[in-house]
């Protein structure tokens, strides 16, 4: 029985109106005040009056030059071209997955568009070991010597390259099989991140039932702040590593198939071999666990089988890693968790500030409409007619909750503090699905284009006035 959908399952119509929902008057006063509020964190960028970070948790994003019209010309371009991209009814008329891949196609010259404001080009980017001291250790170390000799000489590396888990290495390795070429490779790192509207859609239709809500998801995934503000660095692919995951996740709940059971099992290895902190949103997969033992759609001991079937999946795929490389990816995420901690204290990042601060800075980077509109979705779900155990497994409560759990949790670790607009990418985009549901209740393009046109202009402001990327 499948685990993720609205009543009627129906696809290509709009999300399903229950008796004794939240009044529509009232979502889009939500939605007035969510804009103005994203109007204002714009105009904040435009005045150089918001700061970005904690001077006093040693950690702050400067600015790089002042407004000018050229910005602002460039900004308000992008976004009328959206516009007129997303109310025409021949491009996103129809929820499809051409419709989507049409949008993927488009965005990637939106964003260049956007990203030609900054005063770093992506080729500068790409090649700095400051910035992105990936590239530089591909360039100078075989694949097989970077996996199975990690230990021993990423104490050789740059910052990053040393701090991070050998994942993202790989993906680099992998993209210079396509082009080797240091102005080409930062832009298959763009379309990379980009092709996740792909997996986005998939998820979010398999688990909304709706079609609508999936291609909205999808749109605002393309431009998320927080993703354009950090292009081309490699914590762009990692929404795509996590949608990956969700995916297949969604699809062993739909069918407690044990043979995708072992995928997730395998896939988590390599979400840890790629970001381990976004593993946090597991939390979310559980939710939906939780929603589908919840309903009565399988039994306790069939999901504990097939637990020990993912974590069997997972300790093979490591033993396998182990035994070609020598690569124990235990040990090295300990190393480096341990390395992660020491940073904070040698930096002298204390937790009591960024506690507060990284929240701040993540709903900056997720979109301020878009986290504006959080709640509103949340209580969407909640205020409706029938039981609570009704309202709790609603697809937008499930989602609300599972992502809010991911959030508060890798806050509360403590890991990271500062730097969460590039750390907590994967999670912004996740924050997206809620503003589409919104605009999908509204039965409005309108009001996507609304979000849409605010997000372009947070992200034209702030990638080229806000030093997010300053390569070394």
């Amino acid at each position: 029985m499948p685990v993720a959908h609205n009543p009627g399952n129906r696809s290509v119509g709009t999300v399903s109106r229950a008796t004794g929902e939240i009044p529509e008057r009232l979502l889009w006063a939500w939605l007035a005040v969510a804009l103005l509020m994203a109007a204002l964190a714009c105009y904040r960028i435009a005045t150089r009056s918001m700061v970005l970070g904690s001077s006093e948790g040693r950690w702050v994003y400067g600015y790089l030059q002042p407004l000018s019209v050229r910005i602002v010309l460039t900004g308000a371009s992008a976004a009328a071209a959206s516009c007129v991209l997303l109310l025409s009814d021949r491009i996103t008329g129809r929820y499809t997955w051409r419709t989507v891949f049409v949008w993927v196609l488009l965005a990637v010259a939106l964003q260049a568009v956007l990203r030609s404001l900054t005063p770093y080009t992506f080729e500068k980017i790409f090649v700095s070991d400051g910035a992105n001291s990936f590239f530089g250790v591909t360039q100078r170390y075989f694949a097989y010597t970077a996996l199975a000799d990690f230990d021993r000489v990423r104490q050789y590396w740059p910052l990053h390259a040393q701090s991070n888990m050998p994942g993202k290495l790989l993906v680099i390795y992998a993209l210079r099989q396509i082009s080797r070429r240091p102005d080409v490779l930062p832009w298959l790192v763009v379309v990379v991140s980009n092709l996740g509207a792909l997996l986005m859609y998939a998820f979010v239709k398999d688990l909304f039932g709706d079609r609508r809500v999936a291609v909205y998801s999808s749109i605002l995934y393309l431009f998320v702040p927080a993703k354009l503000f950090f292009f081309p660095l490699m914590n762009s692919i990692t929404p795509v590593a996590v949608l990956v995951c969700a995916c297949l996740g969604l699809r062993w709940l739909s069918n407690w198939s044990w043979v995708y059971a072992a995928l997730v099992g395998i896939a988590a290895y390599g979400l840890l071999l790629y970001e381990p902190l976004s593993l946090a949103s597991g939390a979310l997969l559980v939710a939906l666990m939780a929603r589908s033992m919840w309903q009565g759609n399988v039994a306790l001991s069939k999901v504990l089988a097939q637990i020990t079937t993912i974590g069997a999946a997972f300790l093979i795929t490591h033993a396998a890693m182990y035994r070609w490389f020598g690569f124990d990816i235990i040990r090295v995420f300990q190393q480096l968790a341990a390395d992660a901690m020491d940073f904070n204290a040698q930096a002298q990042r204390p937790y009591s500030i960024w506690v507060w601060e990284n929240l701040r800075e993540f709903l900056f980077g997720a979109g301020v409409a878009q986290a504006a509109l959080f709640p509103a979705a949340l209580m969407a779900g909640l205020w409706r007619a029938g039981s609570w155990k009704e309202r709790l497994t609603e697809a937008i409560t499930v989602v609300s909750v599972g992502v809010l759990t991911v959030l508060l949790a890798i806050d509360l670790i403590g890991v990271n503090r500062g730097e969460v607009i590039r750390l907590w990418i994967f999670l912004a985009c996740f924050f997206q699905i809620p503003a589409a549901y919104v605009c999908a209740r509204l039965e409005s393009r309108a009001a996507l284009a609304l979000i849409l046109t605010l997000a372009i202009l947070q992200c034209a402001f702030g990638t080229s006035m806000i030093g997010f990327i300053v390569p070394g």
